[in-house]
This record gives C-alpha cells, sequence and structure tokens, in this order.
C-alpha cells in the first residue's frame, strides 16, 4: 500500500520535468522491491534516486568523505585518551578493567583489550550524540552523571578536548541553522519509505530540510486502532517510564511493537492524518492474526482452524543446515500450492547471513550447474546485505592474511589462504596441484611456524616442524630420493615429490616465501599508513582475480581506512582488528537478508500508516515517520 501511494505520488508531475526524485530507503532489499514496484505502477522507474538517510545526512552535514565525530574516526583519538588518563581518579573503574591495577599475566591479558574497549566507546558516544544529544550538552556543561557512569562525563570532555573539530551538538545546530536559512541544492520533493525507526537528530535536520523542501516519510504500522489509542502520547520518554504498552491490547503488538510506538511519540502532531488500509483478511489463521492485529485485539470466538490450514507455520529443527533443508521443501510446496506466488515475492529472513549464506548457496540456484538436482536448485537467490569482506574476495584474501599475522601460521591456516581463488589463480594452483601440497605439508610433517624466530614469542625455538622446515625438505626431494639417505645439512630430502612436480615445488616455496615475507612485514609497530601500505604490497604478491572490480574496490578501501585519524603508531594486533572489524561490517529471486523480526520494515496485516512533514503551506502529503522535535514544520498524514 506504501508502495502504490508513493507511485501516486511520483505520477504527479513535478513543477520542473528533468527534476530528480528522491526516495531515502532504510536497506538495499527495500530498494530493489520498491523500485520494482514503482516500474510496475508507473511503467518505468526513471528520474528516481534512492539513497539511504545516513548518506543524506552526511552529505548535508558535510560529513561524505570523513566524519571526526563516526565511530571508526573516534576510535585511535579516544585509545590515547584513555591511555593519557588510566592515572586520574574518575578513571579508576576503566583503569581496573584495562589492568592498571595489575601485573604479570593478567595485566598483559587485560591490556590488550585496550582497542575493543576504544571501539566499544567510540560507538556508545557516536550513539549518544545522535540520540540523546542533549545529554553529551551536559556533560560538557559539568553537570554529572549516574554513580556508575560518572567516568564517562570527564572521558568526554577530554576527547572533545583532543578532537580538532566542533563538537556534535555544535555541528548540528549549524547544519539546522543553514537549511533554514536557505534551499539545498537537493530535489524539492523528498520521501522517505519504509522507515521504523530515525535518531533524534536525523529528524530535526530533516525538519530543518522540510522548511524549503516538500518532505514526506512513508513508514509502516500495523494498527489504526493501535495508532489512535496512543495518539495522545507525545515526546521521548526513558524507556523504563515508558508505559505506553500497558495500553496495547494484542500481546504481539505488546512485545514486538516498541519501534513504532517510540516512533509515534517522537511525531509532532500532525494537521491531518491518512491510513491506507489493506484488502480484506483470509478466513484463516493468518487472516485471523492479520485482522486481529489491525484492530489491537485478540478475538478468538466463531473461529475453528481448518485442517489443511498451513498459513503460519512453526518448524524446530536440530542447526541452521537442517533449517535451510526444511525451507527449501516449504518454499518448493508454497510455490506448488499458490501459481501467483512468484519467487520475488520471498523474502528468508537470517539472524547472522554469514553463518547461513554457504548452506543457502549449496541448497538454492545450482540447477545450471548440477543437472538432475533438488527442484529448489532451479530457484535463483539472491542473498542481501553481506559483508564486503565476504563478497570481495581479495577482502577476503586481506583478512586471511592479517589473521595468518597475529596467529601461529598453521598448516591448515596457510592450506586454507592457498586454496582461495585469487591465491590459486596468482599462482596457479590446480585441484591436482592442491592435493599434492596437502600430500607434502603432510609427509613433511608441517606444524605451525614459519621458522625458529616466528616461534619464539610463543617460546618455541627450534626448527623442526615449521614451514621453513618442510619447503627444505619439499626442495631437497627435487634433487634426491629419501631412499638414498642423503642429508643436506640437516635437511632429509622429501620423497614424494615426482619429476613432474618439480615447477609446482618451485611455485609453492614461492607462495610460501611471499607469505612469510608479507606476514613478517605485519609485525611490529607503525603509523597506519604504513600498515596499509604494506598490506596493499602483500595483496599484491599473493592474490589476483579475473575480473576488474575486486581490486579497485579492495584498494579503495585504503583511503577511507585511512582517513580515520591515528597520529599516533600501532601494532600489528590493533590494525588488524581493526581493519578486520570495518570490512566485516555489512554494507547490502528471493532474498535472504539478516533483519531482526521486531524491526522488521513492513506490516503483518497488510495495512500501512503514512504521514508526510512539508513546508509551511503545502498541500502535498503522503507518508508517516520522525522523531523527536520542538520545532517541527506542519506535518500532514493520510491514513
Amino acid at each position: 500500500m506504501l508502495a502504490d501511494g508513493l507511485a501516486r505520488l511520483l505520477a504527479e508531475p513535478a513543477p520542473d520535468p528533468f527534476a530528480e526524485e528522491l526516495v531515502l530507503v532504510p536497506a538495499k532489499g527495500i530498494e530493489r522491491w520498491l523500485s520494482q514496484r514503482l516500474s510496475d505502477r508507473l511503467g518505468v522507474c526513471a528520474g528516481v534516486r534512492f539513497r539511504s538517510p545516513r548518506s543524506l545526512i552526511a552529505e548535508i552535514t558535510g560529513t561524505v568523505d570523513h566524519d571526526p565525530w563516526s565511530p571508526a574516526a573516534l576510535v585511535w583519538p579516544l585509545l590515547a585518551v584513555i591511555d593519557e588518563n588510566l592515572d586520574q581518579s574518575w578513571a579508576v573503574p576503566l583503569a581496573s578493567h584495562l589492568g592498571a591495577f595489575e601485573t604479570g599475566e593478567e595485566r598483559e591479558l587485560r591490556q590488550g583489550r585496550r582497542y575493543a574497549v576504544a571501539r566499544r566507546l567510540a560507538g556508545l558516544f557516536a550513539s549518544y550524540a545522535r540520540q540523546r544529544p542533549e545529554l553529551l550538552v551536559s556533560w560538557l556543561d559539568g553537570d554529572p552523571a549516574e554513580p556508575d557512569l560518572a567516568w564517562q562525563p570527564p572521558l568526554w570532555r577530554a576527547l572533545v578536548a583532543r578532537v580538532d573539530a566542533v563538537p556534535p551538538h555544535v555541528r548540528h545546530n549549524q547544519v539546522r541553522a543553514r537549511l533554514r536559512e536557505a534551499p539545498s541544492d537537493l530535489p524539492p520533493r523528498i520521501s522517505l519509505f519504509g522507515h521504523t525507526r530515525l535518531p533524534v537528530t536525523d529528524v530535526e535536520l530533516l525538519d530543518a530540510l522540510a522548511t524549503h523542501h516538500d518532505l514526506y516519510l512513508w513508514l509502516p504500522h500495523p494498527s489504526d486502532a493501535l495508532w489512535q489509542t496512543l495518539a495522545s502520547d507525545r515526546g521521548p520518554v526513558p524507556r523504563r517510564e515508558d508505559i505506553a504498552h500497558r495500553s496495547v491490547r494484542h500481546p504481539l503488538l505488546a512485545t514486538l511493537g516498541r519501534d513504532v510506538r517510540e516512533l509515534q511519540r517522537a511525531l509532532p502532531v500532525p494537521t491531518s492524518d491518512e491510513y491506507l488500509s489493506g484488502t480484506t483478511f483470509s478466513d484463516s489463521l493468518l487472516g485471523w492474526l492479520q485482522s486481529d492485529l489491525a484492530a489491537d485485539e485478540v478475538r478468538p470466538q466463531g473461529r475453528a482452524l481448518a485442517a489443511h490450514d498451513h498459513t503460519v507455520q512453526v518448524h524446530s529443527c536440530h542447526g541452521p543446515a537442517r533449517q535451510i533443508d526444511v525451507l527449501r521443501e516449504v518454499l518448493l510446496g508454497l510455490l506448488a500450492d499458490d501459481p501467483t506466488l512468484e519467487p520475488r515475492d520471498i523474502l528468508v529472513m537470517c539472524p547472522d547471513i554469514e553463518t547461513y549464506a554457504p548452506l543457502i548457496s549449496a541448497r538454492f540456484g545450482l540447477g545450471e550447474s548440477v543437472p538432475g538436482a533438488h527442484p529448489a536448485h532451479q530457484l535463483r537467490v539472491r542473498l542481501a546485505d553481506r559483508a564486503l569482506v565476504q563478497t570481495n574476495p581479495l577482502l577476503t584474501v586481506a583478512g586471511q592474511i592479517l589473521s595468518l599475522a597475529s596467529g601461529r601460521a598453521t598448516a591448515s591456516e596457510v592450506l586454507n589462504l592457498a586454496e582461495a581463488t585469487p591465491v590459486r589463480m596468482r599462482f596457479g594452483f590446480t585441484d591436482d596441484d592442491l592435493d599434492a601440497i596437502t600430500a607434502w605439508v603432510r609427509e613433511a610433517n608441517i606444524r605451525w611456524g614459519f621458522d625458529p624466530e616466528h616461534r619464539a614469542p610463543y617460546g618455541v625455538d627450534f626448527l623442526h616442524n615449521t614451514w621453513r622446515f618442510g619447503i627444505d625438505r619439499v626442495l631437497a626431494g627435487v634433487a634426491l630420493s629419501e631412499d638414498a639417505h642423503a642429508w643436506l645439512g640437516a635437511t632429509l630430502p622429501l620423497d614424494d615429490v615426482s619429476s613432474n612436480r618439480v615447477e609446482l615445488a618451485g611455485r609453492f616455496a614461492e607462495f610460501v616465501s611471499q607469505l612469510h615475507t608479507t606476514v613478517t612485514a605485519l609485525s611490529g609497530t607503525r603509523p597506519l599508513a604504513e600498515w596499509l601500505s604494506i598490506l596493499s604490497t602483500g595483496i599484491d604478491a599473493l592474490a589476483t582475480d579475473s575480473e576488474d572490480w575486486p581490486a579497485p574496490r579492495c584498494y579503495a578501501s585504503s583511503p577511507r581506512f585511512r582517513m580515520r585519524p591515528c597520529r599516533s603508531r600501532c601494532g600489528s594486533a590493533i590494525f588488524a582488528h581493526s581493519w578486520i572489524a570495518t570490512w566485516r561490517a555489512a554494507p547490502r529471486a528471493p532474498t535472504f537478508a539478516p533483519a531482526p523480526s521486531r524491526s522488521a520494515p513492513w506490516c503483518p496485516c497488510g495495512r500501512s500508516r503514512i504521514g508526510s512533514s512539508v513546508s509551511s503551506g503545502s498541500t502535498t502529503a503522503c507518508s508517516r515517520g520522525s522523531a523527536p522535535s520542538t520545532e517541527m514544520t506542519p506535518w500532514r498524514a493520510t491514513r
């Protein structure tokens, strides 16, 4: 219903025929679905640009290239602030957690938490700045915090003093004033579609933007009755003091509807309100559930469940693999039973997409490569919102290299790297080659460590069972047989190197040598720019890709990562942790996507509420959503 309403709005021609329509969506999956829906309703979806709210906020605040108050950028100055202030009386809880009062191994163990703690606190402060800016303002004014958080205000003040930029609340107020004074370069009509939550600072900026632009918010809401019941509850309150759930009659709305309740509290009173109703509900378990949600009532009277009603199913499965097996059987059954159902209408939500991704790939979409396979392999699926390190093969190799640099370089880790497609392409390893290499590693008794120097930090300094020891045996086996019992120094030739494997032995030795060089370089303490240069050189030496896009995107990530203000030198473990944590974060047929069911941006009852924030005097309206502000321009909503 929301998409149809948006289509009707876009069908109205703008005064400027060349003006672009801007639609803000919460996820790539919604963007793809919405563009298809608009194409179906309008004939073609052209002249519409889809963006995320965060990208728009970054543009109007001038933080597209670098935001000094983003969690990633705050980590390094915060780490320095923590180190400088651990001896302060207010920092005792933090110092105790980081082992400042410990000795020996316990101190070393706790000191290893420094980067993780700094990253956690950076995310916390950035969240405060977006969700509770008045809290940070009060801390700068010297107001105390609760006793268990008394160390956070002085830490925030020290961080603000160290970062060479205006505090986030000052920048926020400056941007709001600028947006109210004059129109921006954005299109005259802007829509936000499918959001269930918006930070307070984003809403205030959107409110200021609405002074000179028509701003429409199209937000899903499950129940018009619930909306009317809570219409008088306005203004944000602490969550522990929020008793709005006591006014909710349906238990699912009470437990799963917190987001929409909090969003409604945050919205200003609209000048008008429109609720877009869906179709009538079917006489089935799902239809009853949808009807009860829409009415905010539980009405079991006069209902009898049909014997073959499978509209709502719950399956208990022993593990992710079994879940996927059951899922594909259920999906095939649904597609067979309902001719109107199409694969593109199916969305599967996963709690952890990276856990399920290989299982999904193995059980769906292999019809062309596996003749006569399960019918589910004829379905083409798309995995949405996967981490960049999982979708870019060169970034995957970079992550493996960093893991090796911070570990012991075990035989299994190095062989797993050799099996990566970019590494195989770089050194020409075939499946037979990898089988032979695995056999050599096993016969040469390679266990872990490149050489005695690499083993030294672990208290082991002998050569045997290292990669150097094993490679020497393989290369000696090229010239001599183990049966000859001829030793080359301390090296016994490996007997399993046949004459047709001589060239492979050379490539394998080159691979281990390049890897050893890269891992050795990725040690010690260096500035961030040097770490990135060494990592890029290592990727070039160890991997390549047949396609053109992975390398530019991989190296394009380095400048973005380099923008973090690391003014001091950092160790290899911190760099590896930071890099991997950054690129394991998600960037975006049936679609499998990770999403918490409580925040699902669609309405289970098939109805949606829409409202709009528009400039003063505007008469157009269609959408709903936002968060608290005391200076909202007039809102019109349709329901």
